[in-house]
């Protein structure tokens, strides 16, 4: 397990260049990491043992056994109340003349043979808008914050760097607003990925999972746990004997992984819920950004120590957004004194009105 483990260390190692802000990090890395260590949890029989077990009085007990892990198990509704292996009592459906009357009595599983994949499936889902952005982004960020990330200013940085800079910053006008809108696309889809998860996940356990959380907290005599993750359920096998008649089997079935999954889910359950409102307040402020200048001259003020509220507003006031985003972006990984000494670079151009500074060509990828 160690060693499915060791290919997951791109994820959980401390990125040099950020290309992101930490609420994208929590969709891409915590989630992801989240869900592939529960389906590695579900899949160690080390730990808990074989899937299911039953006990069944006919000699081809193996047999039933894979049929009942195949085709799922079912519990009584009417009984989950009670103390003593609720949830089992004689099948409602034999002791009616139509199946129909008395279906709805009828609680199947068929959710447990799905779970380590459907747990792979969604980490998948989570790092789609990160391998976008990763390819939409192109590196461009590791290339120009190359060695002016660290504590000490560099030799590298000198006049000649700050002008090929501020000469990339300032070689057009909206050049970056394709790269903050494919970000912000990417941002959308995180979003939408975790509503649609929620959906998935409530149709998977068949319309019990959006109330999952809430109901175990309000419960007052059946316990949610029990009813959606039964330890002890049933299953009915049916045969033709000898004589070709229809023999039934009735099989006592023991999941021993529903003690996890009953906690696991609980924990997406609550995860999900604070993603989703993380993501939306996310979105709100990305639009707010988007539209306000104002706001993105305090937020580049707050970003970089000591750069006067003038300088802000020049920068803020003459650059697009793209232009701010990607600026915005470039700080994360740049010294704080380079950055400043960049950006008071880039205000003291814009105040001259100056096309460009310097006649210097930077081609970046696109």
């Amino acid at each position: 397990m160690m060693d499915f483990l060791n290919s997951f260390k791109s994820l959980i190692k401390v990125e040099q260049i950020h290309t992101d802000n930490n609420i994208f990090k929590l969709h891409y890395k915590f989630t992801v990491i989240m869900l592939i260590v529960f389906s590695i949890l579900l899949t160690s029989k080390q730990y808990f043992g074989d899937p299911i077990d039953c006990e069944v009085k006919a000699k081809h007990s193996e047999v039933i056994e894979t049929y009942c892990w195949i085709y799922g198990t079912f519990t009584i509704k009417k009984t989950l109340k009670e103390n003593i292996l609720s949830g089992l009592g004689p099948d409602p459906r034999l002791l009616s003349d139509t199946l129909q009357d008395s279906s709805d009595e009828i609680i199947t599983q068929k959710y447990y043979q799905w779970v380590c994949i459907v747990f792979c499936f969604q980490a998948l889902l989570f790092y789609i808008p990160r391998y976008l952005w990763k390819n939409w982004e192109g590196g461009r960020l590791r290339l120009l914050a190359k060695d002016l990330g660290g504590p000490l200013i560099p030799n590298c940085w000198n006049k000649e760097a700050k002008e090929r800079l501020v000469n990339y910053v300032l070689s057009g006008n909206y050049s970056h607003n394709l790269y903050a809108l494919r970000f912000a696309f990417c941002e959308l889809l995180n979003f939408i990925n975790v509503v649609c998860q929620i959906m998935f996940m409530d149709w998977f356990l068949s319309g019990q999972f959006t109330s999952y959380g809430i109901a175990l907290a309000l419960y007052n005599g059946e316990n949610p746990m029990t009813r959606v993750f039964p330890k002890v359920t049933k299953c009915t096998y049916y045969n033709y004997g000898p004589s070709g008649g229809v023999q039934r089997d009735d099989a006592l079935c023991v999941l021993p992984l529903n003690i996890v999954n009953e906690k696991l889910f609980l924990i997406l359950w609550v995860w999900f819920l604070v993603l989703a409102i993380i993501s939306f307040y996310e979105m709100i402020y990305r639009v707010i950004v988007i539209l306000s200048p104002k706001v993105r001259m305090y937020l580049l003020m707050a970003h970089t120590k000591f750069l006067s509220r003038k300088n802000a507003n020049v920068i803020t006031s003459k650059v697009s957004f793209g232009d701010y985003f990607f600026l915005y972006q470039l700080g994360k990984n740049l010294n704080p004194l380079i950055y400043k000494d960049f950006l008071v670079s880039i205000a003291t151009v814009l105040k001259s009105k100056s096309t460009l500074p310097y006649d210097l060509e930077v081609t970046m990828p696109v």
